[in-house]
């Protein structure tokens, strides 16, 4: 234990005979630059040596900043979303921030009450991986004017926020190319939700590609609730609805890798051969996608990419606001595996 308790800036200054102004200087990163490179290692070193922690509330009174920024991702159970976790963790770290993580549940008013409850907490800045195209979380950040960045979700209004997104439009277009290169001429998809971006995205995005390539396809709607959408429940319903409506398509695309990964399940069940009978192509290439049986060929989404260039474009906004709001689109890329095949 130090010989002073809990250290302050008095006491690294005390040790080294300098005064506390200096000692202060040295140690924050805007000002270090005010004094020899020799002194701030010398006191660095000598607050290593005893402990030192700076005092984040005393310095968010004086500067009217929190250096703690607040994410909310929509599904801790969905795969997809650690590596963005990562990418944006791994890049406020680097620039001096305290990262919360809160889980919405792809639920508006749970994502509404944590945007709030952070709020309170004076965080710099917000990422939401959960916005839907209508979403009223986004309308209190607008509102409260808090720094603000979408990453792989945006709204109805996206000129209105910054946005961080995969190019699902393309991605599409390289799975639907890629089951026409096996001779798949009848294609069905899987769509997700319209109340979210990639639902509605990429099922219009199949219905464009197939039509230019004068495809004939189908496309498997579900009427239950948001929360229900994308998972592998959604695939297995999906699945044996088409199957038993007597659906023709050879080649399946789903909206994510949860729900093709259901849809195999169903056919695994009903004695269809994956892809001898039928080719399934996924979305997102969550981790683990190359370990299902079959393997999953799937649409891969840079998600720690997504995160970190969110992180990046939200401590921009923070230190000095964009005179317009951004828009990065991130191309994916086609990852063949097991479950695609000839038709």
């Amino acid at each position: 234990m130090s010989k002073y308790g809990r250290v302050r800036i008095k006491d690294i200054a005390k040790e080294l005979d300098l005064s506390t102004a200096t000692v202060s200087r040295a140690l924050n990163p805007e000002t270090e630059h005010m004094i020899g490179k020799d002194q701030v290692k010398r006191v660095r070193e000598c607050a290593r040596e005893l402990g030192y922690i700076p005092n984040l509330a005393a310095a968010a009174l004086r500067k009217q900043k929190t250096h703690v920024i607040g994410v909310v991702i929509p599904d801790i159970l969905n795969p997809v979303f650690p590596p963005m976790i990562k990418g944006i963790q791994s890049f406020l770290f680097t620039q001096g921030y305290i990262t919360i993580f809160v889980f919405s549940n792809n639920n508006q008013d749970e994502a509404l009450e944590e945007v709030r409850r952070l709020a309170m907490r004076n965080v710099d800045g917000l990422i939401l991986g959960s916005a839907f195209l209508d979403d009223r979380s986004v309308s209190e950040c607008l509102l409260q004017e808090i720094p603000l960045v979408l990453a792989n979700r945006s709204i109805q209004d996206g000129h209105l926020v910054h946005q961080v997104l995969s190019d699902d439009h393309h991605g599409m277009e390289l799975a639907i190319k890629h089951l026409i290169s096996l001779g798949h001429r009848h294609l069905a998809h899987f769509s997700g939700p319209n109340t979210i971006l990639q639902g509605l995205k990429r099922r219009q995005a199949f219905e464009w590609v197939c039509q230019q390539n004068q495809v004939e396809f189908d496309i498997i709607d579900y009427d239950q609730d948001d929360t229900f959408a994308f998972s592998v429940d959604a695939g297995r319903i999906g699945a044996r609805g088409y199957i038993e409506s007597g659906g023709k398509a050879t080649g399946w695309i789903a909206a994510n890798d949860l729900m093709a990964i259901g849809a195999i399940e169903t056919c695994r069940k009903m004695n269809i051969q994956i892809p001898q009978d039928i080719s399934i192509c996924g979305f997102n290439d969550m981790p683990m996608a190359d370990i299902v049986n079959p393997s999953l060929t799937t649409v891969s989404v840079p998600f720690q990419e997504i995160g970190e260039q969110a992180a990046r474009m939200l401590v921009k906004e923070i230190g000095s606001p964009w005179p317009s709001k951004q828009r990065w689109l991130i191309a994916p890329h086609l990852v063949v595996r097991e479950s695609t095949a000839k038709a």
